[in-house]
């Protein structure tokens, strides 16, 4: 009996092996507004597929394509597309969520991103609307203040003071004989 289930465990482990081996991701590549970068590092090519837990989607930014190809077996491949805004830490998935980008991954990302020009951010599908703009403050830049203001009291004063002198001059008027 003790065989019968060695015997068992090995076919089982061999049966599996070949279908775990089978899905192998062939290549990944970041693409920019300008191009784009494959790695043949096969630990580079692991972070890029890998994404964090789902998220909101983030507001619109700058972001990069990452394409991947993956060999399903009997000759078979299957190939993804997904959005990588490493402004936001954000993935967007192939069937449109959104996931955090582990901190591996962005880093794998900004490596192979290097020398290409992000997407515009308004070419994003599915971000979140960008905040309204805040409104504009008050222009208190006038030329008038506050030194304006403090010439102003001071002219104010000594109108004052003169007319307070002359008037207190002619009280004693001139001199009679």
């Amino acid at each position: 009996m003790r065989t019968f289930v060695l015997a068992a465990v090995a076919a089982l482990a061999l049966a599996v092996a070949p279908a775990a081996m089978a899905k192998e991701i062939k290549s990944a590549q970041v693409c920019g507004a300008d191009g784009c970068t494959t790695t043949d590092d096969s630990g580079d090519r692991e972070v890029l597929v890998n994404g964090g837990p789902p998220r909101t989607p983030p507001t619109a930014a700058p972001f990069y394509t990452l394409r991947v190809t993956i060999d399903t077996g009997g000759g078979h491949t299957d190939s993804f597309e997904t959005a990588a805004v490493p402004e936001r830490r954000a993935l967007r998935a192939s069937d449109g969520t959104w996931l955090d980008m582990p901190a591996d991954t962005a880093a794998a990302v900004s490596k192979l991103a290097k020398g290409h020009r992000a997407f515009p951010a308004t070419d994003l599908t599915g971000a979140a609307p960008a905040p309204a703009p805040r409104p504009a403050p008050a222009d208190t830049g006038s030329p008038l203040w506050p030194e304006g203001v403090l010439i102003a009291l001071t002219l104010a004063a000594a109108g004052v003071l003169l007319v307070r002198a002359l008037r207190g001059s002619r009280r004693f008027g001139p001199a009679s004989g």
